[in-house]
């Protein structure tokens, strides 16, 4: 997949860019839903803030790759914390009692593998953009 489209752009290029859609979406619910409880309009901006470095390779900028390495590894700290903050103090604050081990070893997979995926994913796209021209 080295060749280019027909828009000059490299075929790693566009595959990240339709990838990154639902998995910005999916960062932005999950941040949305952090305080609040999931507004739309806040969930809308998340998304256009984190998709900002997309455009940034649309524009064929020379700051894109650093912008979307940024992107990456906050959005995958932002989910970390977020991740960490729901199952430590979020049932606490509103009121109900903290995850059974029953419950949090239930859970467990299911986070581990969000996790995994967006450590992953970073790790993959920053090795690409410091190699890519």
């Amino acid at each position: 997949m080295q060749g280019r489209n027909s828009n000059g752009m490299n075929d790693w290029l566009l595959v990240y860019i339709i990838v990154s859609i639902p998995v910005l979406m999916f960062y932005a619910a999950g941040l949305s839903g952090w305080f609040f409880d999931y507004p739309l309009a806040l969930f809308v901006a998340i998304f256009l803030l984190l998709a900002i470095p997309l455009a940034l390779i649309l524009l064929k900028s020379p700051k894109a790759p650093r912008w979307n390495i940024a992107m990456l590894w906050i959005a995958t700290i932002l989910l970390t914390l977020r991740i960490t903050y729901g199952i430590l103090f979020q049932r606490v604050q509103e009121g109900l009692p903290r995850l059974s081990r029953e419950e949090l070893l239930d859970a467990m997979p299911t986070l581990l593998s969000i996790e995994i995926f967006t450590l992953v994913w970073a790790i993959i796209w920053t090795k690409y953009f410091r190699k890519s021209v």
